[in-house]
């Protein structure tokens, strides 16, 4: 990034940061009616200085991985292996007291270290990640977070250390594949022994549609001499843009991450130089300040503009409901509600159509289940056929663990491409009736309006990245075998024809039970996920509704209390309504500058 463009968005931060804050200050002397803008705008901006950016480092085993991220934290603290570690995925933030946080699947009470000694908390790790103490995750580890005092987390990027790819089972790299999405961007670690497989490739090839924006890391250049270094960068670049079909500026930083975790310790500049781990960790803040500045500065303006709108609207009822006759301003109240009991029987009747969308999308479900089904069943059943008739492998067990190797990576692609299928109509169904119900909310502010006499500004949705959620990883197990069939004692006894015929007959029973339970796991996810979302946007959806007439009676209400009360004040109450809407109004000049700015 550009050193103008950087202090540029460095300028824009810092104006930014102080009209919130002087609005915040302004909300604040206008009385306790007006609290509910005050919280919203301090989110706001409690948010925009809180925000994060999360990076998935992901890497082939042996190339390095864990030795990167321990040199990016300036400490040993992850376990480096001979062996593939487990598929738990690691998240590293920010504390100033490090402390290591192990979640389980089910209710299991989660396991916990308090420790400043990297040792310690390495060796709490590995009871955790590496396949030494926790083979094929039998211990149901859901997840592991690390939080560490390390500069790079301290500037706002969150690491995630995921299960490298190619090392154990094809499930794990398709789990990663399903978790890229919500993430900002990728550490994608090579090294020069060799520089980049078949494996990597085929990943990296699925990788860069899910994934924004890609750091290629060259790890291991310590072995290398300048001469190799160049030629193996050639290499790679090559490679990357012929064999994976990125033509795009591609950014590979070659590294000694093993220097660089020297060059921490010991605190050599020098030796940090030669590590060129410096230049990586610069980059990395670098698209993190300015992924994170331009994405808020497009979106809290305009959150803050909206958020303005609604405090304007109330202020000016305010105003209206003290300079009207009290016989017409109770006319008019009685229109307006009216105007809100057919809005309220509108949102009633878009909550039906949003209802039968559900139902919809539900028999759409049960519609794929069922394709699933048919897929995974025929999947099976030809690996327990080339078993049986390709291998002439007879033997009950060797099938059931040939099943058992295959189920995981197929299930959990089909979970990645029924989840996409499902995101984009579920997209589209919530569209359609968010754009429904932003209509009905603006009729009752245009009611408004139009029956008070106050400029109408239009209810405009609000989109952009929000950093309240957070990526999170799921944990599927999926079933892969059932007792055995003591039948098969009898088959010894049998000729090898009928003992195939029953085997397959036993097998085959198997698969469909498999089937069965596999998909049910999908199914199950998918409805949860399903009536999650149409929960959210409902709450939402009423939310909204409630806000905006809540702000027109309320003021309204509110003036006529005081008007009754305080009839020597109500002059004084004007003056101030009137002082309030142009100091506002300015404020709101500021916002849409901003606003103006970004859409540059």
């Amino acid at each position: 990034m550009g050193g103008n463009s950087e202090i540029q968005i460095n300028i824009t931060s810092h104006k930014l940061t102080q009209t919130l804050h002087d609005l915040i200050q302004l909300i604040s002397q206008m009385g306790d009616e007006y609290e509910l803008y005050k919280s919203k705008l301090e989110e706001i901006a409690q948010r925009y200085s809180q925000g994060k950016i999360h990076l998935a480092v992901l890497g082939q085993f042996k190339r390095g991985k864990s030795s990167l991220l321990n040199a990016l934290l300036g400490a040993q603290l992850l376990p480096t292996a001979v062996i593939p570690l487990t598929s738990v995925p690691t998240y590293i933030r920010y504390s100033e007291q490090p402390y290591v946080h192990v979640s389980f699947e089910g209710n299991k009470a989660g396991d916990t270290l308090s420790s400043k000694d990297p040792v310690e908390i390495q060796q709490f790790l590995s009871m955790y990640v590496s396949e030494e103490a926790n083979p094929n995750n039998s211990l149901h580890v859901e997840g592991v977070e690390l939080y560490y005092d390390a500069l790079i987390l301290k500037k706002g990027v969150v690491l995630i250390d995921t299960p490298g790819i190619g090392s154990t089972h094809r499930h794990n790299t398709e789990a990663t594949l399903n978790f890229l999405p919500q993430c900002d961007a990728a550490l994608f670690l090579m090294s020069a022994d060799p520089p980049i497989t078949e494996v990597e490739l085929e990943f990296l090839k699925q990788v860069k549609s899910r994934v924004n924006k890609i750091f290629f890391i060259l790890n291991k250049i310590d072995y290398l001499s300048a001469e190799e270094l160049e030629e193996v960068q050639r290499f790679i670049l090559r490679v990357i843009r012929d064999k994976a079909g990125i033509k795009d500026d591609i950014a590979l930083y070659p590294v000694s991450a093993k220097q660089g975790l020297e060059a921490k310790h010991s605190n050599n500049t020098t030796l940090l130089s030669r590590s060129r781990l410096d230049n990586l960790e610069d980059h990395i803040v670098s698209f993190m300040s300015q992924k994170k500045e331009k994405v808020l500065q497009a979106s809290i303006p305009r959150k803050s503009f909206d958020i303005l709108t609604d405090l304007e609207m109330q202020l000016r009822l305010s105003l209206k409901a003290y300079t009207m006759p009290q016989e017409e301003l109770q006319q008019k109240l009685k229109v307006f509600d009216e105007t809100i009991t057919q809005a309220q029987q509108q949102k009633t009747f878009s909550s039906d159509i949003l209802a039968g969308e559900r139902k919809r999308l539900l028999a759409l479900l049960e519609e794929q289940a069922e394709n699933l089904r048919k897929k995974g069943r025929n999947y099976l059943e030809s690996v327990a056929n080339k078993c049986l008739y390709e291998q002439n492998t007879i033997e009950e067990n060797a099938i059931t663990q040939a099943l058992a190797e295959a189920i995981p990576g197929f299930f959990e692609h089909e979970l990645g491409e029924m989840s996409r299928f499902f995101d984009n109509h579920v997209a589209q169904v919530i569209a359609t009736h968010q754009k429904r119900a932003n209509d009905i909310i603006d009729s009752v502010r245009k009611a408004a309006s139009d029956l008070f006499d106050i400029p109408y500004i239009p209810h405009t949705p609000i989109s952009g990245m929000e950093f309240t959620k957070e990526p999170y990883w799921v944990m599927h197990q999926w079933r892969y075998s059932y007792m055995a069939i003591p039948e098969e004692l009898v088959d010894k006894l049998l000729p090898k024809s009928m003992r195939i015929t029953r085997i397959k007959k036993r097998i085959d029973r198997q698969i469909h039970a498999l089937v069965l339970n596999n998909v049910e796991n999908l199914r199950w996810a998918t409805v949860q996920n399903l009536d999650s979302t149409f929960r959210t946007i409902m709450l939402s959806i009423d939310e909204q509704f409630t806000h905006v007439i809540t702000i027109t009676r309320k003021a309204i209400d509110v003036a006529i209390e005081k008007k009754q009360t305080y009839t020597a004040e109500v002059a004084g109450e004007v003056a101030r309504l009137e002082q309030l809407i142009a100091a506002l109004q300015e404020h709101k000049k500021h916002i849409a500058s901003f606003i103006k700015d970004s859409e540059v």
